[in-house]
């Protein structure tokens, strides 16, 4: 019984930082080469990695103004997307199919 115990307590304290990197309030959250996007009107989200029209990712450094909600979004249709690329129905950017 103690060692299951330690096996659970084991799985969680594993799990918790990978969950934690996922949410985040701006991209100094993430690290280079992620941006932190969040659906409009919206103060938290959810690290994405950062790529140009083609998929390439991009290293770019940490927005300041992350920190603050977004107000629009970048796309409302797939067509307002790159080929290759859908809006996202929830934060209303394009993400690479």
């Amino acid at each position: 019984m103690k060692r299951l115990f330690l096996v659970l307590l084991m799985s969680v304290y594993i799990c918790i930082p990978v969950y934690a990197r996922s949410d985040c309030f701006s991209d100094f959250d993430c690290g280079i080469g992620y941006r932190c996007v969040k659906a409009p009107f919206h103060t938290s989200g959810v690290c994405m990695k950062s790529v140009d029209e083609f998929g390439l990712q991009q290293y770019d450094l940490p927005r300041l103004d992350s920190v603050n909600p977004r107000y629009e979004g970048d796309c409302d249709f797939d067509l307002d997307c790159p080929i290759g690329f859908y809006c996202h129905r929830k934060y209303k950017v394009c993400v690479k199919r």
